[in-house]
């Protein structure tokens, strides 16, 4: 390697051209540049490794010709590109933070030689590529300073700016036409809701349309999407039903389905056995279709009696040697079990009012013991000196079984579906039970109340029908506690125990409450009562700490107030249960508590890709949503605190969602100028809504916040003097509410669509029942219908009780007072004067023979002709002298 000086190196460098300079851009060295700005120095071979195409541009219309320059093949090497060559990967997405101080250069456009994507490029667009070269007559004249380059250079920018505009309005245009078709569908007080845009109702199936179907054995593995999958190949409608999954421990899960009455039915019949993930699927129909109401029992069939005798048994009595040895041996051997059997042992006293002689006091008396038993037996477990066994029905087991049957097809003639007679063996207290099975309650209730004092010789018989409507719901203890004297008081309301009962069971960590009865409209008004009870009392607010169990807080609300607090982790929801005045009290504290928490500050640590959105936008619509001073924002560490409880997670969460997604298109869409339609002012923050218009974010939020207490739904869009009214899309409406509000926001849209349809949609008539129902269809006849909830039967034509047989018009007439004394005067009047009214009682007389003159219940005379009160001498005076 041979040396050379310092001054011939740098003579050397002076001979070489800068590269920048020779290519129209700046040099930041100036003067001080080690290589040359003298736009006369042609480039050596070495350096040929910048942008070919270009330099051929200047060399073509140059009187400086590069001709000597050696070509390069594909195939050459490159030298590796210098910095402020190569494009900044960061400053790209967004989320370089040294500007003009990056090493790297900061034009989209600085492209490497031969990378591929490049060469896509210009195949795909080969008008505007400017790599390319140009003829020489066409290709604009450089002077040395590059003015030409910089030129076409901005052009192709600004055509690139256009091009990357109409695709950024093509995705935001994409977004807003999926955010705009989005619906929800959602079960609001035991009705099935499809929510569209601006929380429109676009379909509704009633309370009164809708069951539930319980699909059990479920894989424990299965997911949500399965299930939907497998009601989806049923041909079911994803806007027709509601899904809930519930696990129990490691049993077997569950999916509760809400959906109409045809299609419940139908799936019902169709799924019932069908294999799923090697499990057979059983479905079960219910009426019933509250999530948080009481349960239907399952298991036992109402439309089933059940007869109960004691088996066939052995009677002995057992003597001692004296009175205390045979209570000692009543105490050992009462309830013990001998050959299968829990036998029954009392000392051999005489009954009252009877007379046995030669009675000795000092033996026992056994029951219950196996037919089969011999007196050595007894003798080796009793220890008897003496035993001696005793007289018992001979009737078989098989004789009262057929004496039963035969007495209930008489009794039921047709009715009984089925007989189970009852099993060779015997319960361990000696009974046996055989089944009948009916077609209705109804037929094994007259069944049951014709045998209920039935006697088979001396054996004695059971008859136990459950009721027809059994219902059962558990509460955590603490809940009954605080609701103690309420439940109480529930209670002792019940007048008729025969129609309805409510038992009360404590298990210590639960409390069961079991609803039963025979009468539906007592049962189910009953049974409403329960639940509201059991649902407590919303409270405003949430906050997830409240969710964590263990919480010190709720136990804090109980000791001070006596009420029961419950955070609903998966709703968001509070509820407090407990006395009116404690409830009251148990509000103060939440509302202080949720206060507190609010003004405790929130920090999240944020990816790096995310702070360039947070730079240029995100911090700014935080602080004007939540206030200057609820939001700051530590860049080097890329953490963002807020502070304003949950309402301030949900929009921090909004944010840095967008972030990671890279939608900037639709809030990055408004161009500056444009004036908010809510405060009449510069848009600050921009939110634009898919008709266009572009709002404050938090205007929007305050618009979209202020419909829970408002009656304007559904939510549009106030731009042109609230003229526009294009619906606002669910996801918009999703970003500004935190979960539990937009619950509530679902709940309040639909009370509004029911109030503004009220001759569609009429409410149950059982106080506090939250069902629906819809009215008859013009032209269609009036139907029954029923309540899921409280079980009341309702014509949907005139909305009053049932009428059957009678028409709406004539069962309103027989409600109506009035309405019945117009229709007895009309006719009257058209009898001709052969029916009367008497003037004292009104009862209608009719005159089919005989003398004008009457006596009416109440002793009052009257003259048929004139129909008028009359003394007794007057009416017997004009009796004798006149008719």
């Amino acid at each position: 390697m041979s040396s050379s000086s310092p001054c011939t190196a740098n003579r050397n460098r002076k001979s070489v051209p800068c590269r920048l300079y020779s290519q129209g851009q700046y040099c930041r060295f100036g003067d001080k540049c080690k290589f040359s700005h003298d736009g006369n120095v042609q480039l050596t071979g070495k350096d040929t490794h910048v942008d070919q195409p270009r330099q051929h541009q200047r060399n073509s219309a140059s009187s400086h010709s590069l001709s000597s320059t050696p070509s390069h093949d594909a195939s050459d090497a490159r030298p590796k590109p210098k910095r402020r060559e190569i494009p900044c990967r960061a400053w790209k997405a967004g989320t370089c933070t040294k500007g003009s101080k990056c090493w790297f250069a900061h034009d989209v456009e600085v492209q490497k030689p031969g990378i591929e994507p490049h060469r896509s490029h210009q195949q795909k667009h080969p008008a505007t590529s400017h790599s390319l070269p140009l003829p020489a007559s066409e290709g604009p004249s450089i002077s040395p300073n590059g003015d030409s380059s910089r030129a076409e250079h901005n052009r192709l920018q600004a055509e690139r700016a256009r091009a990357e505009a109409v695709a950024a309005r093509e995705r935001a245009n994409v977004v807003i036409r999926e955010q705009a078709a989005k619906t929800i569908t959602q079960v609001v007080f035991g009705s099935i809701v499809t929510f569209s845009a601006g929380l429109d109702v676009s379909n509704l199936i009633t309370g009164f349309e809708t069951c539930t179907l319980r699909i059990g054995n479920l894989p424990l593995d299965v997911k949500e999407d399965d299930i939907h999958t497998l009601l989806r190949g049923q041909g079911l409608d994803i806007n027709h039903f509601h899904l809930v999954t519930k696990k129990k421990s490691d049993r077997p899960l569950e999916a509760h389905i809400i959906t109409d009455i045809t299609t419940g039915r139908a799936l019902a019949v169709r799924l019932d056995g069908v294999e799923f993930h090697d499990e057979i699927l059983v479905v079960e129909m219910s009426a019933t279709n509250s999530l948080e109401g009481m349960n239907a029992a399952t298991g036992q069939s109402s439309e089933t009696l059940t007869i109960s005798w004691r088996a066939p048994s052995a009677r002995y009595v057992a003597e001692y040697a004296d009175v205390a040895t045979a209570k000692a041996k009543v105490e050992k051997l009462h309830r013990f079990i001998y050959g299968g059997r829990r036998i029954k042992v009392e000392m051999n006293a005489q009954l009252r009012g009877s007379f046995v002689p030669n009675l000795r006091p000092n033996a026992i008396k056994i029951n219950n013991l196996p037919p089969s038993v011999t007196d050595e037996e007894v003798i080796g477990f009793t220890g008897s000196i003496s035993v001696k066994r005793l007289a018992t029905p001979t009737s078989t087991v098989e004789q009262i079984a057929r004496l039963v049957r035969g007495d209930i097809e008489r009794a039921i003639p047709g009715g009984l579906r089925r007989f189970e007679d009852p099993p060779n063996t015997c319960t361990i207290e000696g009974v046996v039970h055989a089944r009948a099975h009916f077609s209705t309650w109804d037929e094994a209730h007259t069944a049951h109340t014709r045998l209920s004092q039935k006697r088979y010789g001396n054996q004695p018989t059971w008859f136990r029908l459950p009721d027809p409507m059994y219902f059962t719901l558990v509460i955590p203890s603490e809940q009954y506690k605080a609701q103690k004297a309420q439940w109480d008081s529930l209670l002792s309301s019940i007048k008729d125990r025969k129609a309805c009962t409510l038992n009360v069971r404590d298990f210590g960590n639960a409390v069961s409450i079991r609803l039963s009865g025979s009468v539906k409209e007592a049962t189910g008004a009953l049974k409403v009562r329960v639940e509201n009870l059991a649902r407590g009392e919303k409270v405003e607010g949430w906050h997830r700490s409240l969710g964590i169990s263990g919480n010190p807080f709720v136990s804090h609300v109980y000791s001070e107030t006596g009420a029961y607090l419950r955070a609903d982790w998966k709703r968001q929801s509070l509820k407090v249960y407990g006395a009116p005045r404690a409830v009251d009290d148990a509000r103060e504290m939440i509302k202080g508590e949720l206060d507190r928490l609010a003004a405790l500050d929130y920090t999240v640590t944020i990816a790096r890709h995310s702070v360039g959105f947070f730079v240029r936008e995100g911090i700014q619509q935080l602080k004007e949503t939540l206030g200057e001073d609820n939001v700051r924002f530590a860049m080097s560490t890329r953490k963002i605190t807020v502070s304003g409880g949950e309402e301030a997670r949900h929009a921090l969460d909004r944010l840095i969602t967008l972030s990671h997604k890279g939608s900037f298109d639709l809030l990055n869409a408004s161009q500056g100028g444009q004036t908010c339609p809510i405060c009449y002012d510069s848009v600050s923050s921009p939110h634009q809504l898919g008709c266009g218009h572009t709002y404050c974010v938090a205007c929007l939020r305050h618009l979209v916040s202020s419909a829970l207490d408002s009656d304007q739904l559904p939510l549009t869009c106030l731009g042109d003097e609230t003229q526009c009214r294009v619906p606002i899309a669910i996801p918009i409406i999703q970003q500004f509410l935190p979960p539990a509000s937009f619950n509530r926001l679902l709940e309040t849209a639909f009370d509004v669509y029911i109030a503004k349809h009220p001759e569609e949609f009429k409410h149950c008539k059982t106080p506090d029942c939250t069902q629906i129902y819809r009215a008859v269809q013009a032209g269609a006849p009036p139907e029954t219908l029923h309540c899921p909830s409280c079980f009341s039967a309702v014509c949907n034509g005139c909305h009053e009780d049932v009428h059957d047989g009678l028409s709406c018009a004539q069962s309103k007439a027989q409600r109506d007072p009035a309405e019945q004394e117009r229709l007895n005067d009309v006719w009257i009047a058209s009898q001709n004067g052969r029916v009367k009214k008497c003037p004292r009682c009104s009862v209608l007389i009719e005159k089919i023979e005989g003398c004008n003159h009457m006596t009416c219940r109440y002793a009052a005379f009257l003259s048929f002709q004139s129909v008028s009160n009359s003394s007794i001498d007057q009416a017997i005076h004009t009796h004798t002298f006149g008719r």
